[in-house]
């Protein structure tokens, strides 16, 4: 008898040992990292915006990227007149971040392609126009922290082992926006973003 016990824990331990484990991400395991500058061109308020900001992750397998980047808006918005009661002139500053996730299909190749979302926070307030540039107190009225939600689709050269240029085109929605004269449409819409990419990848 106890040699049959024997025998059966044996092969069960053979089969255990021999079964191939299968997982969701298929590979080695294999991990890696970048950062870099990322620019964005949009439209804010109906009014041509560029965004400048930057993005970083760690890379698992070549090809799954978990990370987060934030992203402001670097010209001037102008705002409606009298929006706010007792105010001259104002302008409007937007700017958001938040967790990333990235898919690259063939990662080796060349050229190829990735899919990524962002899902994340941002804020919008209103500044007193004072020229060409926004003084630290001008800011006026109160902060909205709206969420946003970003899918793009990216086409991505390897330039060198440790250097990727990316270039596609995204939609950003962005919610539940109560500053006062604005809606989720004036900071919704098509992007088109350049990233560059430094890292082990």
């Amino acid at each position: 008898m106890r040699f049959l016990i024997f025998i059966v824990m044996l092969l069960m331990i053979t089969v255990i040992a021999t079964a191939q484990e299968e997982t969701l991400i298929k590979g080695d395991g294999e991990k890696g990292g970048f950062g870099g500058p990322v620019v964005k061109y949009t439209t804010v308020y109906d009014q041509g915006a560029l965004l400048v900001g930057g993005r970083g992750g760690w890379i698992l397998n070549h090809s799954l990227v978990l990370g987060g980047g934030g992203y402001g808006v670097v010209n001037e918005i102008d705002a409606a007149a009298g929006v706010l009661p007792g105010e001259g002139p104002l302008d409007i500053e937007f700017g958001y971040g938040g967790f990333e996730v990235e898919y690259i299909l063939n990662p080796m190749s060349l050229t190829h392609y990735s899919l990524y979302a962002l899902f994340g926070v941002g804020d919008i307030h209103y500044v007193r126009d004072i020229g060409s540039s926004f003084e630290s107190n001008q800011t006026t009225g109160e902060s909205d922290f709206v969420f946003v939600v970003e899918p793009a689709i990216n086409a991505e050269l390897n330039v060198i082992k440790w250097f990727r240029v990316d270039a596609g085109v995204s939609y950003r929605l962005v919610m539940d926006v109560s500053q006062v004269g604005l809606d989720g449409s004036d900071f919704s819409g098509i992007t088109a973003i350049l990233t560059f990419k430094f890292g082990n990848f």
